[in-house]
């Protein structure tokens, strides 16, 4: 009769917030094996039969974090329109960076910084979870584009209006490593979101550009507003 193996004696969810605690402080590479057991309390069998090796310690570290303190990301994108997907996500970055009980920033930024060759993989695996969010995010801007949501020609820069907010995100990242607090993030979220377009500030870009052409048009023409100008001065100058 075949026997029944011993349970696990600690919380795996525990030990596994432990060790991401540790990578997210620390980074990959920094983090010790050593350090890992005794964050997560347990010893280095039990780490290798629960989550196998370092590395694959890591990716379920990175999962762990995706389905807890990063799923800002994927909360923001259910969002209607782009432009409320980034606002959320900025407002949503901004406190959960600074957040106490937590290493500050962005685990999936900074949990790979500082990497030898030996740790591309590493460096690839989190490259592409932001590759991930930037690009959901450009193909929101393009539907919101072609929706009349935003400028036409913002169809044409979503790609590169994607890559400015995800550098937002990731430069308020290294401000909360830096120590800034929250208020400080906010109002950095608050100013990048007045470079978002809007139909609206196209149009009045447009009206003043044709408001300049008419008048400059009128000036050529010898129109009222400047020849009259100068025969008052004109005037003046030959009075007794």
């Amino acid at each position: 009769m075949a026997t029944k193996g011993r349970p696990r004696s600690f919380d795996r969810d525990a030990a596994l917030d432990a060790a991401l605690t540790e990578f997210w402080r620390h980074g990959y590479e920094a983090t010790s094996l050593s350090g890992l057991t005794k964050a997560m309390g347990i010893n280095p069998p039990s780490l290798y039969a629960a989550f196998g090796d370092k590395r694959q310690l890591f990716t379920a570290a990175v999962q762990r974090y995706a389905a807890t303190h990063g799923s800002y990301s994927a909360r923001a994108l259910a969002r209607p329109t782009a432009r409320e997907a980034v606002e959320t996500m900025l407002g949503l970055a901004a406190a959960g960076y600074a957040e106490p009980g937590h290493p500050p920033g962005c685990f999936v930024v900074d949990g790979a910084t500082n990497t030898t060759d030996a740790a591309q993989d590493v460096r690839e695996e989190l490259r592409a979870l932001r590759e991930g969010v930037k690009q959901a995010l450009a193909a929101r801007i393009t539907a919101d584009a072609a929706a009349g949501l935003l400028p036409p020609v913002t169809r044409d820069e979503a790609d590169g209006l994607a890559a400015f907010y995800a550098s937002v995100i990731q430069g308020m990242s290294t401000q909360a490593r830096d120590g800034a607090d929250r208020a400080t993030l906010e109002r950095i979220a608050a100013l990048a979101m007045r470079a978002w377009p809007s139909a609206a500030a196209e149009t009045a870009e447009t009206a003043t550009a044709e408001t300049a052409e008419t008048v400059e048009a009128a000036s050529a023409e010898g129109g009222c507003g400047d020849g009259g100008g100068r025969g008052a001065q004109g005037r003046t100058a030959t009075a007794p």
